[in-house]
C-alpha cells in the first residue's frame, strides 16, 4: 500500500485546510470522504500541527520526527486526547514508510501502554491500527487482518466512524489477500450495519457516505466473484458505478471497473464479450500503474487463449511474466538501497558518539584515552581480520561446494542429449546445445526405428535449474511417445497434457519442433508448439522459413489438440533447426543477431556436412557478441537425407 492511501494522510489533508478557514468551518473531504469536526485551538496549536501535515506529506522525515513530541507534550497539556493519538499515529506510520518497522512498532507499543493506563480505547485502535499497517508491509496479511480485527473491536462508540470505516476497506483487503470467506462474509455485514448506523447521524455529509459504500461494494465484487455468485458480483459492480457517478470517474477508476466486467465475462465463459470490454482498456493501459497493467496482459491471455488464438494468448502472458520479473528485480534493488542507505546513516552516527566522547574526556584523561583507544583498535583489528578470514574461508567453501554441484549438474544435463548421430548412408545429421548458465533449458534428442528418425528440439521457460528439471522431463515424454511410434502431432498433444494442469504450479512451459522423416523417400512429417520456423534449403532463394501451423508451447493449458504438418520431400535440402538463443543473441550494445542475418549466412554457406553449418553458425555468434555473457541458451540441429 502506497503512503498516500493511508488514514492518517487524509486526516492532515483535512486539517491543513481547516486551518486556512474561519473557526467553524468543516474541513476538506478525504479520499474515503472524511469530515473531522473542528478542534478549537490556539492559533499556535494549528501552526503547529500545519507544520507536522507539511512534513508528512513532502516526506521530510527527520523534522516530522523531531516536530511531532512537541505536538504530543501540547495535546496531553490540553488534554485533546484524540489528536494525541492521531500525531502519535502518525510517527509510527511515518517510521513504517520509511522502512524502520522496529521503530513503528515501538511506537505501537508505546500507544498501547499509554492508552491502556488511561483506559482510553481510541489508542488502542490507533496502536494496533500500526501494528497491521507494519504486518502489512512485511506481507504477514494473516497478522494484518488480526490486528485490524482488534482495531474495530476497541473502537469507541462515540469516536468520529472516519478511522472505523477505514479500517473496515484495509481488513476487507486483508481478509482477500489470506482467503478467509467466513470472515469476510462477517466483516461485510458488519460493516453495512455500521454505514446505516451513521446515516441516522445527519451532521455527516451525504458525499461521505457515497464514498463509503463505493468502498464497501468494491469489496461485496470480490467476496462475491470469490464465492462464484457471478449475478450478485455483478450487482455490485453496478453499485460501485453508482456510486463513482456520485463522487467522480478517473481513468484508474474506469479501469477498475472494466477489469471487473472482463473477469466476470471470463468467468461467464463469455470470451468475446471479455475481449470487447477488454479492448476498452488497451488505448490508455500503458499509462496505468505497472500491475494494472500487468493484470490486463494476463486476462487478455486467458481470453486469447480461450478463443483459440494461441499465438497471441502466449505473447501477451509472455509480456506479463516479463513485467512480473522486471517488478521483483526492482523490489529487491529497492530493499538493498534501503539497508544500505540505513548502514551508511548509522555509521555516520556511531562515528559523531565516537568524536564526541573522546572530546569530552580529552583534556583529564588524553595519554590513558590514547592507550585504550590504539589497544582497542590493535584488538579489534585483530578480532575482525580473524573473522573476516574465517567468514570468507567459509563462503569460498561454500562456492566452491556449489559450483562442483553444478558442474555435476551441467554433465549429468548434458548426458541427457545425444552426443553422437546416426551413421547411415544418405543421412547427414548433427546438433550441439551450449547453455548460457551452468544449467539451462534447452533440449534435443531423437530416436531411430527402422527407416523413422524421430527429432526434436525445445526452449523451455526461464533459464537455470528449475528450466533443466523441465527439461528432462520433456526428454523423456518425447522418447517414450516416440517409441510408441506416434505422430508428432499426437506426440505434442500427449506430452502438453502430462506438462499442464494442476502439478504445473510454477507455470513453465516450453516451446518444441517435433519431426519425423522417413529416410527412404525423404517425407517429412512434423508439428510446431509455438516453436521458431525453422530453416529448410533448396528453395530458389537457397533457402527459407519452413511456412507452418501456429500451436500453444507445451504446458500451458489444458485439453489441446496439436496440429500437425508433411512436407513430401526434403530430399537433398537441409533442415535447419534452431532456439531463440541464435536470433536474439545480443552484443554489448543489446543488439541482436537476427533472423535476416541467419538467413543471409546459410544462403551464402555451401553445404558440406551439417556438423559444417552449425559450427560456422556458431561462430557467427560468437563473433556477433564480442565478448559479451550469452543472454540465453543456444541449440543448434541441422538434419539433410540425400539417399538411402
Amino acid at each position: 500500500m502506497n503512503k498516500s492511501h493511508y488514514l492518517l494522510t487524509f486526516i492532515l489533508i483535512a486539517f491543513v485546510c481547516a486551518c486556512n478557514q474561519p473557526h467553524g468551518n468543516n474541513r476538506q473531504e478525504t479520499a474515503i470522504s472524511s469530515q473531522k469536526k473542528d478542534i478549537n485551538w490556539s492559533d499556535s496549536a494549528r501552526k503547529r500541527y500545519a507544520k507536522v501535515a507539511y512534513y508528512y506529506n513532502n516526506n521530510i522525515h527527520d523534522s516530522l520526527v523531531m516536530a511531532v513530541p512537541g505536538e504530543l507534550e501540547f495535546c496531553k497539556e490540553h488534554e485533546l486526547w484524540t489528536d494525541y493519538y492521531d500525531a502519535w499515529m502518525l510517527l509510527g506510520e511515518e517510521y513504517n514508510f520509511s522502512g524502520e518497522h522496529r521503530k513503528a512498532i515501538a511506537v505501537a507499543q508505546d500507544i498501547h501502554n499509554d492508552a491502556a493506563k488511561r483506559g482510553n480505547n481510541y489508542g488502542l485502535t490507533a496502536a494496533e491500527f500500526i501494528k497491521a499497517l507494519v504486518y502489512n508491509s512485511q506481507l504477514n496479511h494473516e497478522e494484518s487482518a488480526r490486528s485490524f480485527e482488534r482495531a474495530l473491536s476497541s473502537f469507541p462508540d462515540d469516536a468520529d466512524p472516519f478511522l472505523k470505516n477505514t479500517i473496515y476497506v484495509y481488513y476487507s483487503n486483508e481478509l482477500k489477500d489470506i482467503n478467509n470467506p467466513e470472515k469476510m462474509h462477517q466483516m461485510l455485514d458488519e460493516w453495512k450495519n455500521y454505514i446505516d448506523k451513521c446515516q441516522r447521524d445527519s451532521t455527516i455529509p451525504s458525499r461521505q457516505f457515497d464514498n463509503w459504500l463505493y468502498y464497501y461494494h468494491h469489496s461485496c465484487y470480490y467476496y462475491y466473484l470469490k464465492q462464484k455468485d457471478l449475478d450478485k458480483a455483478e450487482q455490485h459492480v453496478d453499485s460501485v458505478v453508482k456510486y463513482l457517478d456520485k463522487t467522480g470517474w478517473s481513468q484508474i477508476t474506469r479501469n477498475e471497473i472494466l477489469s471487473y466486467r472482463v473477469q466476470l465475462a471470463i468467468e461467464r465463459k463469455k470470451f468475446t464479450d471479455a475481449l470487447a470490454f477488454s479492448n476498452q482498456q488497451l488505448p490508455g493501459a500503458k499509462e496505468l500503474d505497472i500491475n494494472a497493467y500487468s493484470e490486463i496482459l494476463k486476462q487478455r491471455s486467458e481470453i486469447m487463449s480461450n478463443l483459440g488464438q494461441w499465438k497471441e494468448a502466449y505473447g501477451y502472458l509472455d509480456q506479463h511474466y516479463e513485467i512480473v520479473d522486471s517488478l521483483t528485480q526492482a523490489e529487491t534493488r529497492q530493499q538493498l538501497n534501503e539497508l544500505n542507505k540505513r548502514f551508511e546513516i548509522d555509521e555516520l552516527k556511531m562515528q559523531a558518539e565516537r568524536e564526541r566522547i573522546q572530546n569530552e574526556r580529552q583534556r583529564m584523561y588524553l595519554l590513558a584515552i590514547i592507550g585504550i583507544i590504539v589497544m582497542i583498535a590493535v584488538v579489534t583489528f585483530i578480532f575482525v581480520r580473524q573473522r573476516t578470514a574465517r567468514r570468507l574461508a567459509t563462503l569460498k567453501a561454500e562456492q566452491d561446494r556449489i559450483e562442483s554441484e553444478l558442474s555435476i549438474a551441467r554433465d549429468i544435463q548434458m548426458s541427457m542429449v545425444p552426443s553422437t548421430f546416426p551413421q547411415r548412408d544418405g543421412l547427414d545429421m548433427y546438433a550441439s546445445m551450449t547453455p548460457a548458465r551452468e544449467v539451462g533449458g534447452d533440449l534435443y534428442s531423437y530416436v531411430m526405428h527402422d527407416d523413422l528418425l524421430y527429432f526434436c528440439l525445445g526452449d523451455v521457460s526461464g533459464k537455470g535449474v528449475p528450466s533443466s528439471l523441465f527439461m528432462a522431463q520433456a526428454i523423456r515424454l518425447f522418447q517414450t511417445m516416440a517409441n510408441q511410434n506416434l505422430q508428432p502431432a499426437d506426440i505434442c498433444t500427449e506430452m502438453n497434457e502430462a506438462l499442464s494442469g494442476k502439478d504445473n504450479q510454477s507455470g513453465m512451459f516450453i516451446t518444441m519442433f517435433v519431426g519425423l522423416l522417413n529416410l527412404r523417400d525423404g517425407h517429412l512429417a512434423f508439428c510446431n508448439a509455438g516453436h521458431n520456423p525453422p530453416v529448410i534449403g533448396g528453395t530458389p532463394s537457397h533457402g527459407d522459413f519452413l511456412e507452418m501451423e501456429s500451436n500453444a508451447p507445451l504446458g500451458l493449458w489444458t485439453d489441446l489438440q496439436y496440429i500437425g504438418e508433411e512436407v513430401d520431400t526434403i530430399k537433398g535440402r537441409p533442415l535447419f533447426i534452431y532456439t531463440d538463443g541464435l536470433t536474439e543473441a545480443e552484443d554489448f550494445e543489446q543488439h541482436q543477431f537476427g533472423e535476416e542475418r541467419l538467413l543471409r549466412i546459410l544462403r551464402n554457406t555451401h553445404f558440406e556436412s551439417s556438423q559444417q553449418v552449425i559450427e560456422i553458425l556458431a561462430a557467427e555468434v560468437e563473433n556477433h557478441r564480442y565478448g559479451a555473457e550469452p543472454n540465453d541458451d543456444l541449440t543448434m540441429m541441422c538434419i539433410r537425407v540425400s539417399s538411402v
